[in-house]
């Protein structure tokens, strides 16, 4: 599927997971290793070798407590760059807002979102992937609980911690409030951080402006450098990892107006529809060809509201009906 997938994730941050791995004594799998060694040193590690290295990980230990403990054990000194702007900043809420702009520079596997009440601030993540979600979801969020409560000398507690996932048994909603020391709740709309309005008052143990003053223009160098990619490529990886995403809801993940979207891409001679129908295409014949799904699943899978319509929209791509193109082509 073109254009391909030059999402990244920082070398650092692959390492702070190689390196938790050890801390829990757990060994590496083999497949892991031979990941890492493709890796070229000082470079930042393509997001499909780094989604390899997750779905050998969580094959190898199939704990629903993992990414909890992954989270636990990584160090904010790894973090490189980032984890130093952020832990130089005056105070939790500082850190939180830098946080937001410069995370794509540690990954670009998912984004953070602030969303604020009268009451409550939540520090909401979300991922842009499918593959190992849950565990790449709850290694992030724990980090990100474990690393605000060292940079402010653990005088930080949050209200509590969010996961959009299904409800476990009792017994493993135990286990996740005791190992996040949080209260913990499931089922919930985003995966997020719920803290209170005073608590991005608490100052950091290590607030240093001076040092946060000689790293933050190396950040900026850096981020315009990473998002210099046409807007085509972003939306076209939205979609390929949520392919029945609307336009509306691409352009609220970009942070910018439907109509905006619309014109960016005319000026790079693109549009929303050819871009969704792409990526919907390229997934409509790969699940027809695995015969796995049924054509309710992949309509719904793709967004349409029912099968008659998905097979209007692939007879406009292949000139084929689903059923004619699964015949002639199931493996």
């Amino acid at each position: 599927m073109n254009p391909s997938d030059n999402r990244s994730v920082t070398l650092s941050y692959t390492r702070a997971v190689v390196g938790a791995l050890e801390r829990l004594q757990l060994k590496l799998p083999t497949r892991a290793e031979a990941i890492l060694t493709s890796i070229n040193e000082g470079e930042r590690v393509p997001m499909q070798l780094q989604e390899e290295l997750w779905l050998a990980v969580e094959t190898a230990y199939p704990d629903p407590l993992l990414g909890v403990r992954l989270g636990q054990a990584m160090q904010g000194s790894q973090m490189g760059l980032v984890g130093y702007l952020l832990m130089t900043q005056k105070n939790l809420g500082t850190a939180l807002e830098q946080l937001l702009i410069y995370h794509p520079l540690l990954g670009e596997g998912g984004q953070f979102e602030m969303r604020q009440s009268s009451f409550y601030v939540e520090l909401c993540y979300i991922p842009n992937y499918m593959r190992c979600a849950r565990l790449r979801v709850e290694t992030v969020l724990s980090i990100c609980l474990a690393q605000a409560r060292a940079m402010t000398g653990r005088h930080f507690q949050p209200q509590c911690v969010q996961f959009a996932y299904p409800t476990p048994s009792l017994a493993v909603q135990q286990q996740y409030q005791q190992l996040l020391q949080a209260p913990v709740q499931f089922n919930t709309d985003v995966s997020s951080i719920r803290l209170r309005p005073q608590d991005l008052e608490i100052p950091l143990v290590a607030a240093d402006r001076q040092v946060m003053a000689r790293l933050k223009p190396e950040a900026d160098a850096l981020l315009k450098a990473l998002t210099s990619k046409s807007l085509q490529l972003r939306v076209t990886h939205l979609l390929q990892q949520e392919p029945q995403l609307t336009r509306e809801q691409v352009a609220e993940r970009l942070c910018i107006s439907p109509r905006h979207l619309g014109r960016k891409l005319l000026e790079e001679e693109a549009s929303f529809r050819s871009i969704q129908d792409e990526v919907r295409s390229h997934y409509a014949c790969q699940w027809l060809r695995e015969g796995e799904k049924t054509n309710v699943d992949i309509a719904a899978a793709l967004g349409y509201c029912d099968e008659s319509a998905f097979g209007k929209a692939f007879r406009r791509w292949t000139g084929m009906s689903p059923k004619a193109y699964k015949t002639a082509n199931h493996n």
